[in-house]
Formats: C-alpha cells, sequence, structure tokens
C-alpha cells in the first residue's frame, strides 16, 4: 500500500471567513512527516485559501458550491482506504461520516459545538471547558480537548509566553476581524477605537478576502493626529510580530484570540458567531482577557463604554494565562496511532 495522505475537508470563503482552514493547515504542519501528501477540499476556495496552502504545502483540490449529497458522492470518490480525512466545519453529520468511514478511511473531526453524534477515530476539540462526556461517540473513539490541542501556526507555538503587564496607559491597539469580515466589525470598532481619547495608534489586520477597505482609508483621514497602518494578507510570523508590537488587541473569540492569548498579549475580544460565544465567556470568567459580549448587539456608545472597560481591565489587572504547554507531541501519537487502524 503506498503512505497514507492528509486529506483536510474545511470550510472557509469570503462569508465564513478562513479560520477553519487555517487551524486544520496548522494541524497538518504537526503532523505533515507521517504522509505521503496533503490535499485540502474546500468548496470554491479564493486565492487567500491557496496562498495559505502553499505555506504547508498542501494541494488544494476545489470542491464545486453543492448540496450535501452531492459533494459527499465527490468526496468519496477522491478518498482511498488508507487516507486520514480530517472534517473541519459545521455540517458534517451522520450521514458525513457514514458515508466515509464506507470508504475504510480514518476520521478526524474537528469540532466546536458538539452537535452530532459522533463516529469518527479522533475528535479535536480546542474549548477550555468541553469533556468528552459532552459528546455521544463510540467506544473506539478517542478525544484531544482543551486548550492544549489549539492548533496554532508555528510562529505562534515557537513565540508563546506567559502574560506580561500593560502600560499604564494603553496607547495602541492591533485590530483583527479575520480574513473577509463580511459583516462590517473592522469600520466599526476602528471608529470606535480612534475615538478613545487615549489611543494614538491603531493597527488594522486585513486579509485578502476583505473587499471594504477604501472605506476604512476614509475613516483614518478623520481621525489625523491617529497613527493607523493597514497589513494587507499578513503571514503568520509577520502577524505575530504585529499582536507582540502593540500594547493590545482587538480581535473575535476565533483563532486569532488564541494566537494572541498564546503570546501573552492583553486581548479584548467578544464574539458574533455561536462557536464563539463560549470562549469569549470563559477567558472573561476565568480573567485571561476581557469580553464586551456580543459584537453584534453593540450600538458605537455601548462598543466605547465596553472597549474603554476593556482597556481598564488590563491597565489594572494581570492576565492569567490560557493553555498550558501545547500537546504536539500527544497529537502526533495519536495520528501515528490512527494510522495503525485496520479499517477493512
Amino acid at each position: 500500500m503506498p503512505r497514507p495522505r492528509l486529506l483536510l475537508r474545511a470550510d472557509g470563503n469570503a462569508r465564513l471567513g478562513l479560520g477553519h482552514v487555517m487551524r486544520s493547515l496548522a494541524l497538518a504542519e504537526e503532523v505533515a512527516p507521517l504522509f505521503q501528501e496533503i490535499v485540502l477540499l474546500t468548496q470554491a476556495p479564493a486565492e487567500a485559501v491557496r496562498q495559505l496552502a502553499r505555506t504547508v504545502p498542501a494541494t488544494v483540490q476545489p470542491l464545486p458550491l453543492q448540496d450535501v449529497g452531492n459533494e459527499i458522492a465527490q468526496v468519496q470518490n477522491l478518498v482511498r482506504p488508507n487516507d486520514v480525512l480530517v472534517l473541519d466545519g459545521h455540517g458534517f453529520g451522520l450521514d458525513y461520516q457514514t458515508a466515509m468511514l464506507a470508504v475504510g478511511c480514518r476520521l478526524v473531526l474537528i469540532d466546536d459545538l458538539h452537535q452530532h453524534p459522533v463516529l469518527a477515530h479522533l475528535v479535536i476539540n480546542r474549548g477550555p471547558a468541553v469533556q468528552a462526556t459532552d459528546y455521544v461517540a463510540r467506544p473506539y473513539t478517542r478525544f484531544c480537548l482543551g486548550p492544549a490541542f489549539s492548533l496554532l501556526r508555528r510562529p505562534f507555538r515557537e513565540l508563546a509566553r506567559l502574560p506580561w503587564p500593560a502600560p499604564t496607559v494603553i496607547s495602541s491597539a492591533l485590530l483583527c476581524f479575520g480574513g473577509a469580515d463580511p459583516l462590517g466589525f473592522t469600520h466599526q470598532t476602528m471608529k470606535v477605537l480612534l475615538s478613545l481619547p487615549q489611543i494614538k495608534h491603531v493597527g488594522v489586520v486585513l486579509g485578502s478576502a476583505f473587499t471594504a477597505e477604501a472605506t476604512l482609508h476614509e475613516l483614518a483621514a478623520q481621525f489625523p493626529t491617529r497613527q493607523v497602518d493597514f497589513h494587507r494578507d499578513v503571514p503568520a510570523a509577520e502577524l505575530a510580530a504585529l499582536l507582540l508590537g502593540h500594547e493590545a488587541a482587538v480581535v473575535p473569540a476565533s483563532t486569532v484570540l488564541l494566537e494572541a492569548l498564546l503570546l501573552g498579549c492583553a486581548a479584548v475580544t467578544g464574539y458574533y458567531a455561536a462557536d464563539q460565544q463560549a470562549l469569549a465567556g470563559y477567558v472573561a470568567a476565568h480573567q485571561q482577557a476581557f469580553s464586551v459580549g456580543n459584537f453584534a448587539r453593540h450600538t458605537p456608545e455601548t462598543l466605547q463604554a465596553a472597549l474603554a472597560q476593556g482597556l481598564d481591565f488590563h491597565q489594572n489587572n494581570l492576565r492569567q494565562p490560557y493553555a498550558k504547554p501545547l500537546q504536539d507531541e500527544t497529537l502526533r501519537s495519536e495520528f501515528e496511532r490512527l494510522l495503525k487502524i485496520d479499517t477493512r
């Protein structure tokens, strides 16, 4: 039999953002030596997806936008019996899992919400409070659970450090709402940040899927006494340097928050999607970051008050660390075990 391939079926586009793709590729970085080839399967991939895949490197296999039934049939034709297939998204229920196992592959779920029964051989969930008992799973299913399995890219793992004290007055902040930000939170939050008297410098990170950069430049021009720097299509190492180079980060409770926390940064976070809410609440309750709650429910006035409160929290409190050392070796061991499973 040829050496197995690692297939990553991850959701990622201008509407959803690229978080699922980024963490699937981060997983691939950690286990790549075990595989002959790494293939990223995603629907209608944007150029940003292809750029991320090149860093692993992984081959991109586009899937057409189609209903679940048609996709199952197509992916079944792509998967070989000795492959490992990783599913990262919200649409991979029992029918999808059953069909993939029928091919004879080893199946991994990267999960956030534990909404579906699990047939997979391995579940990875980075949630800080999740337990195996939260799942309806098969006796053979194994679990890698908690912050130690956050699936972050190599520069963040290499630069991990404990939180450090924020300055008495935080005057610079890095703003990042992911690669697409289809709901426009970058504009809304940037305007509020620039209106805070203590903020003198704002860095804004944008992805290639972001389409409203011109309006942000117009907004920056309304605040001529503030320094605003825009950073587009930022690779992982540069993003790590930007997070470390600003006194605070304003980010949603997604992968970028975990990246900031692993670097020890002072983070003000919040959520706008269901799979972000639990993390935002957890880090706030454990004094690891400050949460403004649901970004979508804020008016400019309430967001201004919440961001000011968040900065004040960091100016007066030393944050607790988010994660113990990442369990890279454990994760690799689980994949080595997967490859020994007889699926015939």
